[in-house]
């Protein structure tokens, strides 16, 4: 069965994760900079980013897997829903009947 929200949910992570890479990259030796007043807030941030980094790294690979292993296909079959599945008629409350007052 093909379910295409997983698909595009690890490719939403893979870039989140891109996008953490490229601040990482650019942007947070100025975030490191500004932490330098408190020793404890500098250990912290850097106790963070490591962390950070050790988990994205298996969460990319995880999701890099999960996008090759449900990659949607275009020639997929379309089965439309049961004609009782569609009544349009319907109550929500068609089980309470008149027994309840």
């Amino acid at each position: 069965m093909h379910y295409p929200l997983r698909y595009r949910r690890a490719r939403s992570l893979l870039y989140v994760i891109g996008l953490f890479w490229l601040w990482l990259w650019l942007g947070s030796a100025a975030l490191m900079e500004g932490l330098y007043h408190s020793p404890l807030h500098a250990a912290l941030a850097v106790y963070a980013l490591a962390v950070a980094v050790l988990v994205s790294l298996p969460t990319a690979l995880l999701a890099a897997l999960r996008m090759i292993l449900t990659h949607p296909q275009r020639t997929a079959l379309i089965v439309p829903l049961p004609v009782a599945s569609r009544r349009a008629g319907e109550t929500a409350h068609w089980w309470y009947g008149k027994k309840v007052s």
